[in-house]
């Protein structure tokens, strides 16, 4: 871990204040670049960011074109298994039908597996060629490529809209959730789902936790600062959840292997501990250490 060193970085986005106290460098997992980046501790809010700062026209340099899945066209049957979390949390939030609007949607993995027949369906999507696929499966008319705040969409246009991995991706977060409370009708519900900056894993790996995927995650939450976030954009908080199968054990295997497979004498190690990362992963999760954080919340009624 670096020592704990005092700077100043380009404003937070959230409380204006650009002194942050250095916690720990990270590499792009994905190898884009050598730069090396680091987490702060702002000293405002006591949010973590990723740092140096950088424009969306710098970030887009990191985005590979398969990171939003626009290769090898997947089954129906492999997008519902993929899916299968996030309709199990829909569920337990009692969300079953309405006009929902995924931001960030990719290739619309989401959206498609929906039943088309109780939801009705949109998606906003920065990637043009992710886009150009969620469009081809749901329409040519219901995804809008470009930024939340760019899409316009009319006030309290939708039921439910989602942010899966997508909140943390964006360097103005204050502003994406303002403008989703804006086309949320009122008591309608927004989901958001990021890695959890107060789990055991990024307390284990520091740095080298895959899940910070820096520079692409430029915001990194704990649960108390994104409900103190939900609250302030005039959101209630109302169910939450640690655990994700499709990301909680995959960040930890991969952490491990990061850390343990570059040296030949701990390569043993690593194999010895894959049959104990789920049991420990479902026994953190359950403990609220989860490597994912999933919360609804609900928009209040305007005055």
């Amino acid at each position: 871990m670096v020592k704990p060193a005092e700077g100043s970085s380009e404003a937070c986005d959230l409380c204006g204040i650009s002194a942050v106290r250095r916690l720990y460098t990270a590499a792009d997992r994905l190898k884009n670049s050598d730069i090396e980046f680091w987490i702060g501790e702002c000293s405002g809010c006591g949010v973590l960011r990723t740092l140096p700062a950088m424009a969306e026209g710098e970030l887009a340099a990191f985005y590979p074109d398969d990171y939003w899945g626009v290769e090898n066209e997947p089954t129906q049957q492999w997008i519902n298994s993929s899916q299968a979390d996030k309709l199990q949390f829909l569920n337990a939030c009692k969300l079953s039908s309405g006009r929902v609007l995924d931001v960030g949607c990719g290739s619309g993995f989401f959206l498609r597996a929906l039943d088309s027949a109780r939801w009705d369906r949109f998606g906003v999507e920065i990637s043009q060629g992710a886009a150009e696929a969620a469009r081809q499966a749901i329409g040519g008319d219901r995804i809008f490529t470009g930024t939340l705040n760019e899409s316009a969409y009319e006030k309290s246009a939708f039921d439910v809209v989602t942010l899966w991995s997508a909140l943390e991706h964006t360097n103005q977060p204050r502003a994406t959730l303002a403008e989703a409370r804006r086309i949320l009708k009122p008591g309608g519900s927004l989901i958001v789902q990021l890695p959890n900056a107060d789990s055991y894993q990024l307390r284990l790996f520091e740095g080298r936790w895959f899940a910070l995927d820096v520079p692409r995650h430029r915001y990194h939450f704990t649960p108390a600062k994104l409900e103190s976030l939900l609250s302030g954009a005039g959101f209630s908080p109302y169910h939450r959840t640690f655990f994700s199968k499709a990301h909680n054990a995959h960040a930890l295997r991969q952490s491990l292997k990061a850390r343990l497979w570059p040296k030949r004498s701990t390569r043993t190690l690593f194999y010895l501990s894959l049959p104990l990362i789920k049991p420990v992963d479902l026994l953190m999760s359950a403990l609220g250490r989860g490597a994912t954080l999933t919360i609804a919340a609900r928009a209040a009624n305007r005055e």
